[in-house]
């Protein structure tokens, strides 16, 4: 089986934008860099995404404030991946600015865009501030005039969708505050039944998930059964998988473990078939948009651009389709990091005792902060009571809070943390959550059988995206890599 190679995929697209370079198509250019801007943010090439953005700004937009609003949301997108948070949250803000110009309707679209995405810079920073712009977000979506269309109307139930499931990453859930949220877009089954019909299965899937965690295992099974049901229908593979995923959860609760094996065995099988199938059908568009492309007579190539920036759109649009499917890389050095990361595992527990004793006696940074002897054993000997709670899981902790926790000041325990863990604060809770992972994966193989979602919630992440760059940070591979070779092992 032949897929399309990332370096190539990317030289095609460079060269629709040197061919509008080529006859001075200043929109071709910008569109073209645009589109390349997606394809890099789907492969994570964060730093590419970067320099991109530089080449754009160098274009000039003008008073194009859409163009504008997209480009500092990705600008921010690559950012925060890049664990530039403080840029990140200027670019949204900048964004913000932008969108706000466009003004009528298109403006709270834009404006509904930017909220969306500053909540999600905020997850495992601020679940408040998560709510908050989830919130703004729908505002503004219920400000467009003509908010009882049935585009309006879907975004509006997807919405109070994306709330419910905010509200149940909290610990303690709030399962209270989540409920009207998902019981609005449940009732679009009476009240707003062709849009109910468009969005049944994810509506359906956020429904079914929320009664399980209210532990209403019967009234969860009930609409899961519906969704298998009516994705016959539809034959969307990914509700299906959702559902089988849903489906093995419901049934731990149940304490049926024989179902419980039976469905995370069918969601491992469709998630591989899914995987197959998707580069497939990815491999075939390709090939098929570069021979219509590469066909095309010269003398018909002013209308043919038009059409080669429309089949560049295509094609990242089923690139977007397949994204968290197209990580697997059979990489020599990706496979040798692997390799010692499971040695270091194996040997964990003695490193780790050589590594806290160390960290107090043979320690000679020099530190800016006066800290006495006293406190700082003190506070060396909380945090490691800290480390072994599994506190560092909760999805609110933040510097404050902990500081709090342990009974000091965020600039002793920032001091602390940077001189003998040798981390700032987030990249120290990130290689606690990160190894808490880990463990569970090499010593568990169940956790093999779940979703990255899951996953990410398990070790206090609130969106898979956030996990599996701290992941791959960490690790140098992504945890979709780490499970393959788990199971392959």
């Amino acid at each position: 089986m032949v897929y399309p190679d990332d370096e190539e995929d990317v030289k095609k697209l460079e060269e629709l934008i040197k061919a509008s370079q080529e006859i001075n198509y200043k929109k071709g250019v910008i569109v073209g860099k645009m589109n390349l801007l997606s394809f890099l943010d789907y492969h994570s090439d964060y730093k590419g995404m970067l320099k991109l953005i530089r080449e754009l700004e160098a274009l000039g937009l003008g008073n194009n404030h859409q163009q504008l609003t997209r480009l500092y949301m990705n600008k921010s997108f690559a950012n925060d991946a890049l664990g530039i948070e403080r840029e990140a949250r200027q670019d949204l803000r900048e964004a913000l600015v932008h969108a706000k110009k466009i003004g009528g309707d298109k403006g709270h679209i834009e404006v509904s865009y930017v909220y969306n995405a500053t909540a999600t810079f905020f997850n495992d920073k601020s679940p408040d501030s998560v709510f908050y712009y989830q919130k703004k977000e729908l505002n503004e979506l219920v400000q467009i005039s003509n908010k009882n269309s049935k585009k309006v109307q879907m975004s509006i139930a997807l919405n109070k969708l994306n709330i419910g499931k905010s509200y149940l990453v909290l610990k303690p859930q709030q399962l209270d505050l989540a409920e009207p949220y998902f019981m609005d877009a449940y009732n679009y089954k009476t009240t707003h039944p062709d849009i109910f019909e468009e969005l049944d299965l994810p509506i359906l899937c956020g429904v079914a998930h929320f009664y399980s965690y209210k532990k209403d295992y019967n009234k969860s099974l009930e609409i899961l059964n519906e969704v298998l049901q009516r994705e016959k229908t539809k034959n969307s593979p990914s509700y299906r998988s959702y559902a089988y995923s849903v489906l093995t959860d419901v049934y731990e609760g149940l304490g049926n473990s024989k179902e419980q094996a039976k469905y995370a065995k069918l969601y491992a099988s469709l998630n591989d078939s899914i995987n197959r199938v998707a580069k497939k059908e990815v491999s075939q568009q390709f090939d098929k948009l570069v021979t219509n492309v590469e066909t095309k007579k010269e003398k018909e190539y002013s209308s043919n651009l038009k059409m080669i920036l429309i089949a560049t759109g295509c094609f990242i649009l089923i690139l977007s389709l397949i994204t968290w499917f197209s990580w697997k890389r059979k990489n020599k050095i990706i496979h040798k990091k692997y390799e010692d990361l499971i040695t270091k595992v194996s040997t964990e527990q003695t490193q780790q005792k050589l590594k806290l004793q160390d960290s107090v006696k043979n320690n000679e940074t020099k530190s800016l902060v006066i800290i006495t002897d006293n406190t700082t054993r003190a506070l060396l000997f909380k945090l490691e009571k800290f480390e072994t709670s599994e506190k560092y899981l909760r999805k609110d902790l933040s510097l404050t809070w902990m500081a709090n926790n342990l009974n000091t000041n965020t600039k002793y325990l920032s001091e602390i943390i940077k001189i003998y863990r040798d981390h700032n604060f987030t990249s120290y809770i990130n290689e606690h959550r990160i190894n808490y992972i880990i463990k569970k994966l090499y010593e568990n193989p169940v956790y093999r059988e779940y979703k990255i979602a899951y996953l990410s919630e398990e070790c206090g992440y609130s969106t898979p995206r956030v996990f599996v760059n701290a992941f791959k940070k960490e690790t140098g591979f992504t945890p979709s890599y780490f499970i393959e070779q788990l199971k392959s092992s």
